[in-house]
C-alpha cells in the first residue's frame, strides 16, 4: 500500500466512525485521494454533484483530519473522475445478479405486528394495509407524512413485509432517500441514468422514504418524476413517506408535486397520552424490562417522538441492570433529567459559556475559521448542545451558522472519542458543564 493510500484510508476511517453508514456510503465510499502535498489535497469523486456536496458539507472535517495525520492543513480540492474510467470492476455474472434482482431493502424485523395503532395513525395504517393487500387498486400513490420518529418508516417496512408474506416472490423494493440518491449520483453528465424501474425485471411495488430530502437536487427530482410517471401509468404501486405534505416541500418540481398528490395523502399525528403509554409498555417488554404503570405514565409526558422514549427506556434498563433495584418514578425523573438537564440550558447559553471559557468571542466560535483555537471550542459547544438539549441535529446546525447535520454528528463523535484518550478534553467538558448549571 502506498503512503498516499494509507493516509486516505486513515482519513476515511476517521469519517466512518463519525457518520451513519448510509451517509458514508453515499458520499465518501467511492472517493479517492489523487494527489497530496503540504499545500493541497486533491480528492477524486465520481461526479460533479458529489464533488459539490462534499465541498459544501465535509471540506472542513476532511481538512481537520488531514491536519491530525499530516500536521499540515492542505487546501482540499474535489475533482471528478473521467467518465470513461471504470470505477468498479465486476464479472458479467456479478453485474447480472446486481442488475436483474436488486435487494429489496426491506427490514424484515419491522412488521405491522409490532405497530401500535391509534387514532393518531389510523388513516395511515389502514391505507397501508389496503395497498399491501390490493396493490395499485385503491390508493396510488400512497403518501404518508409526519414529524420525525412517529412511525413512517415502520409503516413502509410493514407494507413490504406484508406484501412478501402474501406473495414471497413479489418484486418489491424499499429505498431511503440517500439510497435513491446514491443510485444516480454515480451517473456522469454524459451518461444516461440507470433507471432500474424501466428494466424488465424492475420492481412492481416501490417504497421510498424521506422524499423531502431529495428536493434540493433538480436532476434527481427529474428522475423521480420519471419513476412516478412510469409507475402510475403502468398501474404499479408507489408508496412515499416524507416529513410534510407535497405542497410544503420547498423547491419541489411542480410536475412531481402534482404526481405525488394524485393518490391518498395520510398524516401521522403525534400520539396521545394513552397511545404513548401503550407504546412505552411495548418498548419496555421488547427490552425485557418490567416497567410500573406510574413510570410509563410519567415517561409518556416527557416526549412525543418514539426515539426519545426508547432512549429513556434504555437508560432505565441500564440503570436497572447496574443497580438491581426496582424502577420508580424518582429513577425515571433522574434519567430524564440527565438526558435534558434543565430548561434553561439552551444552545445560546452553551455557546456563550463555552466561548467565555476558551476566551474567544461567540462570533469567532460560530465562524468557519479552521484553526484549533476556534474549531475545538466549536466542536465542544456542538457536543454539549447535542448532549444537554433536546434540539435536533438540524436545529443545532442552524444555531451554528447553518452547518450541515453531518458536521454536528462528526463533532459529537470526535469529542466523545477524544475524551477517552485525552484527559484535558474531559476536564474542559466537566468545567464547562459546571459553569452551565
Amino acid at each position: 500500500m502506498t503512503e498516499k493510500n494509507k493516509i486516505w484510508d486513515q482519513i476515511k476511517s476517521g469519517f466512518k466512525t463519525g457518520l451513519p453508514s448510509a451517509e458514508f456510503k453515499t458520499w465518501l465510499s467511492r472517493a479517492s485521494l489523487k494527489e497530496i502535498s503540504a499545500r493541497q489535497a486533491v480528492i477524486e469523486v465520481p461526479n460533479k454533484f458529489i464533488a459539490h456536496w462534499l465541498q459544501e458539507n465535509y471540506a472542513d472535517q476532511i481538512q481537520t483530519l488531514f491536519k491530525d495525520h499530516l500536521q499540515t492543513v492542505p487546501e482540499v480540492v474535489f475533482t471528478c473522475a473521467d467518465p470513461s474510467d471504470k470505477i468498479e470492476t465486476q464479472t458479467g455474472e456479478d453485474v447480472k445478479d446486481r442488475d436483474l434482482r436488486p435487494a429489496h431493502g426491506i427490514d424484515t424485523l419491522t412488521t405491522f405486528a409490532d405497530f401500535v395503532t391509534a387514532n393518531s395513525n389510523r388513516l395511515a395504517y389502514t391505507s397501508a394495509l389496503s395497498v399491501a393487500n390490493r396493490p395499485a387498486s385503491d390508493y396510488n400513490p400512497l403518501y404518508i407524512y409526519s414529524a420525525f420518529s412517529l412511525g413512517k418508516t415502520h409503516i413502509l417496512n410493514g407494507i413490504g413485509n406484508l406484501v412478501l408474506q402474501n406473495h414471497p416472490t413479489a418484486n418489491i423494493m424499499y429505498r431511503s432517500a440517500d439510497q435513491f440518491l446514491s443510485e444516480f449520483s454515480s451517473t456522469t453528465d454524459s451518461q444516461e441514468p440507470n433507471r432500474f424501474w424501466e428494466r424488465e425485471e424492475g420492481p412492481d411495488f416501490f417504497l421510498l422514504d424521506d422524499i423531502h430530502l431529495l428536493a434540493g437536487n433538480r436532476k434527481v427530482q427529474t428522475e423521480l418524476l420519471a419513476l412516478c410517471s412510469s409507475f402510475l401509468d403502468s398501474s404499479r404501486q408507489l408508496v412515499v413517506a416524507a416529513a410534510c405534505p407535497p405542497a410544503k416541500i420547498r423547491n419541489l418540481l411542480p410536475q412531481l408535486r402534482s404526481r405525488l398528490e394524485w393518490g391518498l395523502i395520510a398524516e401521522i399525528h403525534p400520539p396521545g397520552q394513552r397511545t404513548k403509554v401503550k407504546i412505552i409498555k411495548k418498548m419496555a417488554k421488547d427490552e425485557k424490562l418490567v416497567l410500573p404503570d406510574d413510570v410509563a405514565f410519567f415517561l409518556a409526558n416527557t416526549a412525543d417522538d418514539m426515539n426519545t422514549l426508547l432512549e429513556h427506556i434504555r437508560r432505565l434498563k441500564s440503570h436497572f441492570f447496574s443497580h438491581k433495584t426496582p424502577i420508580e418514578i424518582s429513577t425515571a425523573e433522574l434519567m430524564v433529567k440527565l438526558a435534558h438537564p434543565s430548561n434553561r440550558i439552551d444552545i445560546n447559553h452553551i455557546q456563550d459559556i463555552t466561548a467565555k471559557y476558551f476566551n474567544i468571542s461567540v462570533e469567532d466560535m460560530l465562524s468557519s475559521k479552521r484553526e484549533r483555537p476556534f474549531s475545538y471550542p466549536r466542536q465542544v459547544a456542538m457536543y454539549l448542545s447535542k448532549k444537554l438539549t433536546p434540539a435536533s441535529l438540524k436545529q443545532i446546525g442552524s444555531a451554528f451558522g447553518n452547518k450541515h447535520h453531518s458536521t454536528i454528528i462528526y463533532a459529537q463523535n470526535r469529542i466523545q472519542q477524544d475524551k477517552a484518550k485525552n484527559e484535558r478534553i474531559s476536564k474542559d467538558i466537566d468545567k464547562i458543564q459546571k459553569l452551565l448549571f
